[in-house]
């Protein structure tokens, strides 16, 4: 089944309020980049709405520790155009009066007139361009060789608020939905449209549909996870340090190493090895390529029906990633 593009108004929302917390800050202190016109005028038209309790929530749930996934995903329990949240669907970590406070900002702020009609302005760009980055696109067959639970329905909420530098994803019933941000350029330039490079779109929807998954699969084996992350992985120090915790390192690894199957079996190997190149500049290892052997290696033996989950595979994955990386080095 191909992606379906849409603009979400709750994810637009909950981007408007990421605005106004320290995030956008944070970014531009981590790596200074030029952000979209509308991203720039959301914050100029809620000004004065930063210290509204709507905010001031998302502030309190980001210093908290909890990942923009998990903060988006708040979403899933909300109806439009109302924004009551239904009580059975609100997750335990979210404040009760959220939806309330959300409620108030949308309609104080004017938020959507300021949004402006869905078939016209920079949102409906957004969505054109995204609709030409994925059209034809199916991610489910590479995904569903290593999940057992990937839903039918995959939506691109495309993202031209905020966060800037990341996708954030999560699964909403039978669908797995993740708001992409249209790539960062050089310098302050504005960032690039959706369609000017598809293998960017789409590499950073597979990564982070693969994301959701992964944290999902992973669950469904515990024993495996404990004696996987009793053992180190070969990554340098300073990549370590950036990701203290086993399964953030493992993750990153696992999804740059099938963004760059995905890729290369999609649209071809010159995009796959631009992708490696990229991967490496930003996390600072040279392990992908056997990433990639040892996925491919388990691939094949999913295939012939030796392993029924990736699960299952995980303690033979570190072993055999540690030694190809060796045999790459000798």
């Amino acid at each position: 089944m191909t992606l379906t593009v849409k603009v979400d108004d709750r994810i637009r929302l909950m981007s408007a309020l990421l605005a106004m917390t320290t995030w956008p800050m944070q970014e531009q202190d981590e790596k200074p980049r030029g952000i979209h016109a509308h991203a720039r005028a959301t914050r100029q038209h809620l000004r004065e709405f930063e210290d509204h309790p709507a905010v001031l929530t998302m502030q309190e749930l980001l210093e908290s520790g909890r990942t923009l996934d998990s903060i988006f995903s708040y979403v899933t329990c909300l109806q439009w155009p109302g924004l009551r949240a239904r009580s059975k669907d609100r997750p335990d970590w979210a404040p009760a009066d959220w939806s309330q406070q959300m409620r108030d900002l949308m309609f104080s702020s004017r938020l959507q007139d300021f949004w402006g009609e869905p078939d016209e302005g920079p949102w409906y760009d957004a969505e054109q361009q995204a609709h030409h980055a994925v059209d034809a696109v199916d991610m489910r067959p590479l995904l569903s060789e290593f999940f057992t639970r990937v839903p039918d329905e995959m939506i691109l909420h495309p993202n031209i608020s905020f966060p800037t530098g990341q996708a954030v994803a999560f699964r909403w019933g039978k669908r797995l939905f993740a708001a992409v941000p249209p790539q960062i350029a050089w310098g302050n330039n504005p960032p690039w449209p959706y369609d000017e490079d598809p293998a960017y779109t789409q590499g950073e929807a597979f990564g982070a549909y693969a994301r959701t998954l992964l944290r999902a699969e992973l669950k469904r084996f515990p024993e495996q996870v404990e004696t996987a992350s009793q053992e180190t992985l070969p990554v340098p120090n300073a990549f370590r340090a950036k990701f203290p915790e086993w399964f953030d390192q493992f993750a990153v690894l696992f999804i740059s190493g099938l963004t760059t199957i995905y890729l290369e079996e999609t649209l071809g190997p010159a995009e796959s090895k631009a992708y490696v190149v990229m991967a490496h500049k930003a996390h600072g290892f040279d392990v992908l390529p056997a990433v990639v052997d040892v996925l491919s290696r388990y691939r094949q033996q999913h295939a012939e029906g030796k392993f029924g989950a990736f699960g299952e595979y995980l303690t033979a994955f570190q072993r055999a990633l540690r030694v190809t990386q060796r045999l790459k080095n000798l």
